[in-house]
């Protein structure tokens, strides 16, 4: 795995090397000014784009429009530059080479990058989710406590009304650990109640199924 992210590091430092040397050959064909003026407008036209994309998407496959618009101006400039390369023949091919190597070069003599430190954003949703998640813990940790079935009872129902709210993904698989504690806690206590719940279609209140009426003798509760 850490040769083929070696050899994926070299090979974009290799195209890099090339896009230099193309982009480069592009200033030499169009001349300084003309090539300042078709940087402008492509990153002009595409930046706004790029960041439109970003902010719609839920998850950018780039970190900066800024960057997307940079490479994009410059691809557009080395695009030229690399056909007049070829144009030269075996020295344009030889120049695009060596700046290839070099930067495959540079880039081995650079040490790896320390992992970038999360933004305050990012720290701040950490610390959100990891306190949600605590919430839910406690919460199935209180159901698996000896509460009374008709807590149980209970707690099923509000259950049922949070799913009727359209709860999110996150909260609909706390709500499903939450139910399967129910469930099995009606199924020890009280496996005849529980049976006829079931047989009824599990209706949203299972206390008239799991709680004894009056008359009937004790139920293990």
């Amino acid at each position: 795995m850490r040769q083929s992210g070696l050899v994926r590091r070299m090979g974009l430092a290799a195209g890099l090397g090339v896009g230099t040397a193309g982009a480069l050959a592009g200033v030499l064909l169009l001349g300084p000014v003309a090539a300042s003026i078709l940087l402008a407008a492509v990153f002009v036209l595409v930046w706004p784009l790029a960041a439109v994309v970003r902010h719609v998407t839920d998850d950018a496959p780039y970190g900066s429009a800024g960057l997307v618009a940079a490479t994009a101006a410059a691809a557009v400039l080395a695009l030229p530059g690399l056909v007049r390369l070829l144009a030269w023949g075996g020295l344009g091919v030889t120049a695009a080479l060596v700046l290839a190597a070099l930067f495959v070069l540079i880039d081995l003599a650079v040490p790896d990058r320390p992992p970038r430190r999360a933004t305050r954003k990012q720290r701040k949703l950490e610390r959100l989710t990891e306190a949600q998640l605590a919430d839910d813990e406690q919460l199935i940790a209180s159901l698996k406590c000896p509460l009374s079935i008709e807590e149980l009872c209970g707690v099923w129902s509000e259950t049922v009304t949070q799913l009727a709210h359209d709860a999110g993904l996150r909260d609909r698989q706390a709500v499903a650990e939450v139910r399967r504690i129910c469930l099995d806690e009606f199924e020890k206590r009280n496996p005849d109640g529980f049976h006829r719940w079931l047989d009824a279609g599990a209706p949203a209140n299972p206390s008239r199924y799991l709680l004894p009426t009056p008359g009937e003798g004790p139920t293990r509760l």
